[in-house]
This record gives structure tokens, sequence and C-alpha cells, in this order.
């Protein structure tokens, strides 16, 4: 009886340790590909499965579960100043929500801000209309450089939506995400802003 407990014991006391390091969680092995922004000099990785270029002809007409791989995810950069991936998360049995991802900075002076100009008090005298919660200090960082993160939850005309700006060489950028409350969505733009990085 002592035995059997003993070695009940050691057998949940490995299995623990497995658990603890990962040994016996699922790796999820997702083949990347990189896009470089050569007009900025900014790159990131996205998931190989991606069509690169505009959504393919046709994918529109069908909903999301009826349509081919190529039509489920797509990455447009035909215009450097503004890129975006597209993407839909999910499966049959759980439903698809569409996921999209930009990176943008226009040729206006709202994203070409005089020198000299911090980020923060940018945001504030441009956009104190449109957000109410502009924080009084970056509150993350993307490829190194610090950042200001808003999110605006669902409403009933919008989806719920995260941005984050920052600037880099007196430029101003902008990162939206749609749907953010999704997980699978969430997961999609964790793993494209891990990967952003600048090239020069």
């Amino acid at each position: 009886m002592k035995t059997r407990f003993v070695f009940s014991f050691i057998v949940l006391c490995i299995a623990a340790s497995l658990v603890a390091f990962g040994c016996m969680q699922p790796k999820v092995n997702v083949d990347m590909s990189e896009y470089k922004n050569e007009k900025f000099g900014y790159s990131l990785q996205y998931p190989s499965a991606c069509t690169f270029g505009p959504m393919p002809r046709g994918c529109k007409q069908n909903p999301p579960e009826e349509r081919p791989q190529e039509c489920l995810c797509f990455i447009n950069a035909e215009e450097a100043n503004r890129v975006f991936l597209q993407s839909y998360q999910g499966d049959i049995e759980q439903g698809f929500t569409l996921a999209e991802f930009s990176i943008a900075s226009y040729e206006t002076s709202f994203f070409n801000p005089p020198p000299g100009v911090e980020l923060v008090s940018w945001l504030q005298e441009n956009f104190a209309e449109r957000y109410n919660d502009i924080p009084d200090e970056p509150n993350t960082e993307i490829g190194g450089i610090p950042a200001v993160a808003i999110y605006s939850p669902q409403s009933p005309m919008a989806p719920s939506l995260r941005e984050i700006y920052f600037m880099k060489d007196n430029r101003l950028f902008q990162v939206s995400m749609l749907y953010v409350e999704n997980e699978d969505n969430q997961a999609l733009y964790d793993q494209l802003l891990s990967t952003f990085s600048w090239d020069k």
C-alpha cells in the first residue's frame, strides 16, 4: 500500500514537472514569412499561409466557411503608407471571426508633426474629441519604441478596436486591430507585434 502511494506520488511529480516545463503542452509551429516596408524601414513576420497581395477575386462571393484557404488570410502591401492583414480566425464548428491588423502613416500633417513634438501631447491635442482616455505617458512599446495604446470597446455601431501610436524619425505611425476581445485574434496580433522591428 505504501509502495503504491510512493509510486503514484512520483508519477504525479514527474507529470507536474513536465507540464511546468512545457513538455506536455502541445507545440504549435506556424510557418512565418517576412514582410519588409522599404519606404519606412520596418519589417514584421506574418503566417506563411496568408496570401501576399490583395484579396483574390471571387473571395467575397461566399461566406468564410465556404472559402478556399487563399481567401481566409491575406496581407495587402500595395500601398506602403498602409499595410494591412485580414484573416478569418476560428473554424467551421466554432465559427469565424474577422481579424484585421494595419500599420499606417499617411502623407498628411497629422502624421508629420512639427519637429520636437512629443507623442502624448500631439495625440491629446489632435484626438481630444475622439478619445476620452489618452494616457499622460506612453503605456506600451513597439519595436523598442515607446508608444501609446488606446482601447475602444465594441458598440452597436462599431467593433472593438485597439490602436497603438508611436513616432519614428519625427513621423507618426498608427497600428490598428479589430475585434480584439477574440482570443484567436489577440494571439495573431501579439504574434505580429512581437516580430515588428526596424531595419534602419
